[in-house]
């Protein structure tokens, strides 16, 4: 048997010739192993030993497939992990439920391209004759993009609570039982006070109908699956949705400290409390979002990606 080229050619062969004299059927997962012994000898791995950066690196390294597959990708190598250290070399083992498939849910992470390609499709969406509502889609989407501020939130946000001269936003008892403040930029601050003046001086809530009534997250889902058919990003069940604008200022808004040299450990404290995350955690956990989305900054941050296994991102 001469299925692999690499540095562990032999420990490969013989884990795969073991696993079938137990009566396992490897012959399916040959090809994984293969694709794992291929990237052993692209990365010039010169040690035998599989470290956790190493193993890191290698499952974000796949693109556009599904979590079962990659599921599956990671169960071979933990169980090639156990294999050598049953035969005294050192490897990482994956935790067991790693890429559990009840919770594989990953965000959609827009480009600039696709955001640019959104607030033109809000011009072509039969909002033209109703120019107030139009405004109203556009800043919705804009508060979303620039503030990473949850659907819920914004929709409830009430004119009192905007301040022009501090260009601040107060929301109020958010998801987290909490109040929190949202600055906003020039540019976004003289947005939303040219709509306010021009249409909303009788109302309690920024983003009100004509009826005096608070738009449904339900409504503005269903506008903006026209938004995303207009601009040509393919919308599946899975999505991309509102929510996935909230992960990608969080992703981008990363990127940009690292790109930067700020420092993570300042950093993340200020991101978490800006976009109310109920600890600390929850911010780290994009970490691996944006180690996944980004691979030139990979290098900056490897070694403070963990193994992070349970990340529900429907929580964040």
């Amino acid at each position: 048997m001469n299925e692999f080229q690499g540095i562990f050619k032999d420990e490969l062969n013989s884990f795969v010739e073991y696993k079938m004299n137990n009566g396992f059927n490897y012959k399916s997962i040959i090809n994984k192993l293969k694709n794992f012994d291929e990237y052993t000898i692209e990365v010039n791995l010169s040690k035998k030993e599989l470290t956790k950066e190493l193993l890191i690196e290698y499952i974000y390294h796949y693109k556009n497939i599904k979590s079962s597959t990659k599921g599956s990708i990671v169960s071979a190598i933990r169980q090639f992990a156990i294999y050598l250290n049953i035969i005294d070399i050192p490897a990482f083992v994956f935790p067991e439920s790693y890429f559990d498939n009840k919770r594989n849910f990953k965000p959609y992470i827009y480009s600039k391209d696709e955001i640019k390609r959104l607030f033109i499709a809000i011009g072509d969406c039969n909002l033209k004759k109703y120019p107030k509502k139009q405004e109203q889609i556009r800043l919705i989407i804009l508060l979303l993009v620039k503030t990473g501020m949850r659907i819920g939130e914004v929709l409830t946000i009430k004119r009192c609570n905007i301040d022009y001269e501090n260009n601040t936003i107060l929301l109020e008892n958010t998801k987290n039982n909490c109040d929190r403040l949202i600055v906003i930029n020039e540019k976004l601050k003289i947005d939303l006070k040219i709509f306010d003046e021009q249409y909303n001086k009788s109302y309690e809530y920024y983003f009100e109908n004509g009826n005096k009534k608070t738009y449904s997250v339900g409504c503005i889902y269903a506008i903006f699956r026209k938004i995303l058919f207009k601009a040509k990003i393919m919308h599946t069940d899975n999505g991309p949705r509102l929510h996935d604008l909230r992960h990608t200022f969080c992703t981008n808004s990363l990127k940009q400290a690292i790109d930067n040299n700020i420092d993570l450990n300042s950093f993340m404290p200020i991101l978490s409390a800006y976009v109310g995350h109920k600890d600390l955690n929850s911010t780290y956990k994009y970490l691996h979002l944006t180690y996944e989305v980004y691979d030139d900054i990979r290098e900056k941050i490897k070694d403070i990606i963990t193994i992070e296994r349970d990340i529900n991102y429907e929580e964040l």
